[in-house]
């Protein structure tokens, strides 16, 4: 693999850490409530497969774009990028805002919505993706398997310590998509 390749590698592999932090802190919220096992499997599962769907829909959709109005849309995707990182990070040093989480016992319906409100950022990261060379199925593999692993990992550790580590994952997060949104930009 080249050296830009291997780039190209790590910035997927961060971008992937960074989504896959908010169904860590998700996990975290919902494992501290002591989610069953059950639930934890199903939630880790639909975040999964959302952060592969989403991310190849918006590649598509940034391909597309790009195609036709050129290096603006990357420009465009990278802003995006920027304000949804910087939306984390304030989300996550607010001190009033209440996370909701379903009930210990959640049906499939509410964890899917839970599920689709940590992945919805994938949809966006995807566009910006798109008018990279970056392969789409890969990234969105990867995306997908960091994002469950993340969010089994924060309904483990939610399980076992306080829910205050979600708000610096989640602030980890935002911060590394913004980021990665300026280095996008330029």
């Amino acid at each position: 693999m080249h050296a830009d390749g291997v780039v190209r590698l790590g910035t997927i592999v961060m971008i992937g850490v960074a989504l896959g932090m908010d169904a860590f802190s998700l996990g975290i919220g919902l494992g501290a409530q002591g989610l069953r096992w059950r639930d934890v499997a199903r939630l880790s599962i639909v975040i999964s497969l959302l952060h592969v769907a989403l991310p190849l829909a918006g590649m598509l959709i940034g391909d597309v774009l790009f195609f036709h109005f050129g290096s603006i849309v990357q420009k465009l995707a990278a802003i995006v990028m920027m304000f949804l990182g910087s939306k984390m990070f304030v989300e996550a040093v607010d001190e009033n805002r209440e996370t909701v989480a379903p009930p210990v016992a959640a049906a499939f319906p509410q964890l899917f919505v839970f599920a689709l409100g940590v992945s919805v950022d994938a949809l966006s990261v995807g566009l910006t993706l798109g008018t990279l060379e970056v392969n789409p199925l890969v990234s969105a593999l990867i995306f997908g398997a960091l994002s469950g692993m993340l969010a089994i990992a924060g309904l483990y550790i939610g399980r076992r310590v306080n829910q205050m580590l979600g708000r610096y994952g989640q602030l980890a997060g935002g911060a590394v998509l913004a980021v990665l949104g300026v280095k996008f930009f330029w």
